[in-house]
């Protein structure tokens, strides 16, 4: 079966600065990483910092060019030139929701935005639709013409996700979407957006340093590490047996992961 999102042999190296100007040094990003989010799963990316995990991210969804190796979504090439399909049907929470929303708009022309943009939505009622999303997320639809710095952090994160959702997608991806807030609002947030994914059944791409929010939302997970794949597998079968040092290392500084359900 083809899957949904795939990364087939991605290689990148970037210049860094060297002691001597007219030397050229580069460091690798990433070394021959292979991922592939099946059809119908859930996919955690994780892995310590500088493993890879943002270059990765970038490549997935078409936003940089690997200096080898290739990018597919659902059999099509993916590129910078040509994204396909993926700008249809993938929805996308960045790390920091306050940088991915106008200040200067409306929580309205925020979520309109995408609607106008993408083909197949010219009939249907935007403002309703934008209505619908904020209900979703568990926020007070009269609060749609405030603008986001009314919001706190939580609310701002859930503003974010209902911009990812409100063109339908058959993928989200999650970049560190809950690492800015209190645990409390993280508990929320981790239910919230499993609820809507059981709800909807659209597949999660997450990128986290967080296992237990991986565990909670994901079925499979990669383990990154020094820009190669350390570990990949069902995500159950590798947080209780890992079989590279890398995912022990993680599962290590971790502990006790919190019951799945």
């Amino acid at each position: 079966m083809t899957p949904t999102l795939e990364a087939v042999g991605l290689r990148r190296a970037y210049r860094v600065p060297a002691a001597r100007p007219w030397r050229r040094t580069t460091r690798a990003a990433l070394d021959g990483v292979d991922l592939a989010l099946a059809p119908g799963r859930s996919l955690a990316l994780v892995g310590e910092s500088g493993a890879g995990k943002s270059t990765l991210l970038r490549m997935l969804l078409g936003l940089e060019r690997p200096d080898d190796g290739s990018v597919r979504f659902r059999g099509a090439p993916v590129t910078p030139d040509a994204p396909g399909r993926l700008r249809q049907e993938v929805g996308v929470v960045v790390q920091d929701a306050g940088s991915s929303l106008d200040p200067r708009c409306s929580v309205r022309a925020s979520l309109r935005e995408p609607l106008e943009c993408l083909d197949g939505w010219a009939d249907v009622d935007h403002d309703a639709r934008a209505l619908e999303l904020m209900a979703a997320v568990g926020l007070d639809p009269a609060t749609v013409d405030r603008r986001p710095g009314q919001f706190s952090g939580g609310q701002r994160q859930r503003i974010a996700l209902a911009r990812a959702l409100i063109a339908n997608p058959s993928v989200l991806v999650v970049d560190e979407p809950f690492s800015a807030v209190d645990p409390a609002t993280r508990a929320r947030l981790v239910t919230l957006l499993r609820s809507l994914v059981e709800r909807s059944g659209i597949q999660v791409l997450l990128v986290t340093h967080d296992l237990g929010v991986a565990d909670r939302l994901c079925d499979d997970v990669v383990v990154l590490a020094h820009g190669r794949v350390a570990e990949a597998g069902p995500i159950d079968e590798v947080f209780a047996r890992p079989a590279s040092a890398a995912a022990a290392d993680l599962l290590g500084a971790v502990g006790r992961l919190p019951a799945r359900r």
